[in-house]
């Protein structure tokens, strides 16, 4: 016999998987936390979004920025401000956000990527600089986006920590389905 009320939640669970997927291409978001203290020559921390060979159109956001924050610099396809976040693309060129810091403290930041088209792969990097503009310890941290694999994130100093944080739909999405997923059985099994 054909029940149409188990097709119909067994269609809409395969809709709701659909759609909530759309989300997964922005990727995880990741709190940063910098500790500076012992870094007393560091004046700027540098964060840059650079695109390899022929990568495809991808953004960087960066949000919730904390810590002795005293001005900033544009680079490229930067925008933005200190109170709202800044978002960097990954185009031709250097794409950076450039901050000066009063070294000694804790500097907080999200960041999460848009990457509709990531091509050859794009590299989200942080540094540090000193008065020079010279890099004082290479990359703080990496997180390289390359299409169809997993991020790579390094964190090669251990005065920085990196935590990836699911998004919220992503909760909703496996929610939903779960819920879905009980409903169709126990319809199934009257």
């Amino acid at each position: 016999m054909f029940n149409t009320k188990a097709l119909f939640a067994r269609a809409l669970l395969a809709l709701t998987l659909a759609l909530g997927a759309m989300p997964a291409f922005a990727g995880p978001l990741y709190k940063v936390a910098i500790d500076t203290a012992s870094f007393t020559t560091a004046r700027y921390l540098d964060l840059q979004f650079l695109g390899l060979g022929s990568a495809g159109q991808a953004t960087a956001h960066v949000n919730g920025l904390g810590g002795d924050i005293t001005g900033f610099t544009l680079e490229g396809e930067a925008a933005g401000d200190l109170p709202g976040g800044f978002t960097i693309g990954n185009g031709g060129g250097f794409n950076a956000v450039l901050l000066d810091l009063q070294p000694g403290g804790l500097f907080q930041f999200e960041v999460s990527f848009d990457r509709a088209e990531l091509g050859d792969g794009t590299t989200f990097s942080i540094g540090l600089l000193d008065e020079t503009y010279e890099n004082l310890l290479g990359a703080l941290v990496r997180i390289e986006l390359m299409p169809g694999m997993a991020d790579v994130v390094d964190v090669p100093d251990s005065a920085v920590m990196v935590t990836a944080v699911p998004e919220p739909s992503d909760w909703a999405l496996l929610a939903t389905g779960l819920l879905l997923l009980g409903l169709t059985r126990r319809k199934v099994r009257r």
